[in-house]
């Protein structure tokens, strides 16, 4: 699937998550033979994941620190061409070449690096609210799981991993099967060694990362309670998702309620964590965040800081959610994180509708036409309140429910 040649990598084909090959492969061009420049040749390729193109990011951004320079050249393919600059792959390999993509694309949040607190921070709330857009049939209770795992997993890095880059953070949603996947990479110094550093009992590694998934297991007990990984494989496997996990010498993977950890010959140099839940799983806060026998359901979350932060209503500003008001596309997306965030009907949202003059017609009747519908005239009424709304746009909610009536 790829082949060297001088400090040329070429890749071919349909390229999933053969990761340590390419990992041995660099670490031949760049430390035995002394290459301080590479080439990553995709023009050949036809398909690319996160699973491989995430550690790849991590590794060339962690090689960047020894004075290595990485060039990328893009796939013929168009459509694998855009996916290698949307979800900024591209710009990460190779940012004095490639623009970032840091705005949300249509599934899912382009790979993000952060480095920090504060960083670490916006790129869980630009995960949510993705997820928020494009996760039709979320409770509150099944996005405070998935942001109670995000956090876990993307937090461990600043915590434990020593990583010389941070983290690098990817989100992707499928819609259609309800599956969320979550991706997270570190240039660290991996589970094992972080481990042992509280718990030097431990001395295999394969033993250290099964440790890893257990409750309660952490380095360090006096400032961390041991849940972070243990909690987000819970929310995998019972939901019937996939986990796995590469880190240093050791690949865990539960498919299928079916564990399976292997000792690798070739090592990686940090963690990579893919996790993957079926969010249509209606028990999964229940069913999943469960530490010492007792469920644990997450305080003052995403909905509380951002939409509840001054009454119990969701304030939906409109102008600061929504990015386009002019097409039914754009309608779609608004009406899904509006269903999310009324919670099944248990939640009244408050538009406030600041310094929005317009809007289209297929844009109220996808958003307040069929919301009028679904809920019917009573709760419509009970859960949808307006504000500051523009004498055009207020007669334009008002035909587009008026005409689903009339329907």
């Amino acid at each position: 699937m790829f082949r060297s040649e001088a400090n040329h990598l070429f890749f071919y084909g349909n390229q999933a998550d053969e990761i340590l090959p390419i990992c041995a492969a660099l670490h031949n061009l760049i430390t035995k033979q002394g290459y301080k420049d590479v080439t990553l040749d995709f023009s050949k390729v036809t398909f690319l994941s996160p699973k491989l193109m995430l550690p790849l990011v991590t590794m060339a951004r962690a090689y960047r620190f020894d004075k290595v320079d990485f060039d990328l050249i893009l796939p013929e393919d168009n459509k694998t061409a855009k996916l290698l600059q949307n979800a900024n792959w591209a710009h990460l390999i190779t940012p004095e070449k490639y623009d970032p993509r840091d705005v949300r694309n249509i599934n899912h949040l382009s790979a993000t690096q952060y480095m920090s607190a504060d960083e670490h921070f916006e790129a869980v709330d630009k995960s949510l609210n993705v997820i928020l857009q494009t996760g039709p049939g979320l409770d509150r209770s099944r996005l405070k799981a998935l942001e109670w795992s995000l956090n876990e997993i993307t937090d461990n890095v600043l915590n434990h991993a020593e990583s010389p880059v941070g983290g690098i953070l990817q989100v992707v949603t499928f819609p259609k099967s309800q599956r969320i996947e979550f991706y997270v990479c570190d240039a660290g110094i991996g589970i094992p060694k972080s481990l042992r550093q509280g718990k030097p009992q431990i001395t295999d590694d394969v033993s250290a990362v099964r440790a890893a998934i257990e409750e309660g297991v952490t380095r360090n007990s006096t400032t961390n309670q041991g849940n972070g990984l243990f909690g987000t494989f819970k929310c995998c496997e019972v939901s019937g998702g996939e986990f796995d996990v590469l880190t240093g010498t050791v690949s865990l993977s539960s498919k299928e309620q079916t564990l399976h950890v292997t000792k690798n010959h070739i090592p990686f140099q940090g963690t990579f964590v893919r996790a993957s839940i079926n969010y249509g799983f209606e028990k999964l806060l229940e069913k999943a965040l469960i530490f010492r026998g007792r469920s644990f359901e997450p305080s003052f979350d995403y909905v509380d800081r951002i939409y509840q932060s001054s009454s119990d209503d969701i304030e939906f500003v409109v102008s600061r959610e929504l990015d386009a008001f002019g097409s039914r596309e754009a309608g779609r997306t608004a009406r899904i994180k509006i269903e999310n965030l009324m919670d099944r009907g248990r939640t009244s949202v408050k538009f406030d509708f600041s310094n929005v003059h317009l809007i289209s017609s297929s844009f109220a009747d996808e958003v307040f036409g069929k919301l009028f519908i679904d809920l019917g005239p009573i709760r419509f009424g009970q859960l949808c309140k307006f504000t500051n709304v523009d004498i055009t746009v207020q007669s334009l909610i008002d035909r587009a429910i008026a005409q689903r009536m009339k329907q």
